[in-house]
């Protein structure tokens, strides 16, 4: 009985998953077609958000600004693209991104504020900035090349899907082969003890939040293609939704525990949880509510597995 009980709660995540998705596929003519669409379609702008709040999170940061990063990256990487020049209107919103990434970073390690302040800040200075830079208008009619970047298709999956998967391929590796990531688990694990470790603590900080940047400024320009159209009021939401997949998937706010694996999973149960609601044409304005509940759910589960796991080791 205990090792059962022991088992629910260190797998608690993918039963809840399994049951999310059986709530939605109970209500659905075809039920693989519409994994398969979340799986290509829906997941991989989450997943590639959150993950700049998992890099964040591992450092015992957060960032907030990812929202409004993607709508000005995108917004000014679109007034090149607009023009025809794919790659470089692409490489315009990556800048941008990493810039933001970089005054985040530099807030949070050269002038001490805390990282909520520093990117709460941010967001709102980022996303004033999109406001007037684009004068409350949008930019669209896109040309087919830069379309075909989310439109497009291989093997009958979606390109959307491939770049994810190539992301977490390479943050895989970065967080988990190299001395870079190990430095960032440590930092987030105790930050003195890094310093006094010679771990050049600023420097990496700096990087995670340039990171973190680009990798919402890449959300920004897939969602120009994807929906034909840059606006300054893109990803509102985006802050809330990746601290809510990081924290369900299980990487600490604390920091030094989870990782973009741990996001996979999390940012599975928060999108497919979205599609269960809405087929079950539950209301918007039950939404938030039942999201809070899943959060609180999870932080409490996961409090629970880590005695014990504890007691275990005891």
């Amino acid at each position: 009985m205990k090792k059962t009980l022991g088992f629910i709660l260190v797998n608690y995540r993918y039963f809840l998953l399994i049951a999310i998705i059986a709530a939605a596929s109970s209500v659905i003519q075809n039920p693989l077609q519409n994994f398969i669409n979340v799986m290509t379609l829906q997941i991989p702008f989450v997943f590639i958000y959150a993950c700049g709040m998992t890099i964040a999170m591992l450092t015992g940061g957060i960032d907030l600004s990812l929202g409004s990063v993607a709508a000005l990256s995108s917004c000014l990487g679109a007034m090149t693209i607009i023009k025809g020049h794919v790659a470089l209107g692409i490489s315009i919103s990556l800048g941008i991104g990493a810039l933001c990434g970089l005054a985040n970073g530099l807030l949070i390690t050269k002038m001490k504020m805390p990282p909520f302040i520093a990117t709460y800040g941010m967001d709102w200075i980022v996303r004033g900035m999109a406001y007037i830079i684009m004068g409350g208008a949008m930019i669209y009619n896109f040309n087919d090349r830069f379309k075909y970047i989310s439109e497009g298709k291989i093997f009958g999956i979606s390109n959307l899907f491939y770049i994810a998967l190539a992301i977490f391929i390479a943050l895989f590796f970065l967080f988990q082969k190299t001395t870079f990531g190990r430095n960032v688990y440590m930092i987030g694990s105790n930050k003195k003890a890094a310093h006094l470790s010679g771990v050049r603590t600023g420097q990496i900080i700096v990087s995670v939040y340039m990171l973190s940047g680009m990798l919402a400024s890449v959300v920004g320009v897939l969602y120009a293609s994807r929906l034909d159209c840059a606006e300054p009021f893109l990803g509102r939401d985006f802050g809330l939704r990746a601290i809510s997949a990081s924290l369900i998937g299980g990487t600490s706010l604390g920091g030094g525990k989870g990782g973009v694996t741990n996001t996979v999973l999390g940012v599975m149960i928060v999108v497919f949880l979205t599609n269960a609601l809405n087929v079950w044409r539950v209301s918007v304005l039950w939404q938030g509510a039942i999201f809070g509940v899943v959060i609180v759910i999870a932080a409490l589960l996961e409090k629970v597995t880590d005695v014990y796991l504890l007691s275990q080791i005891k």
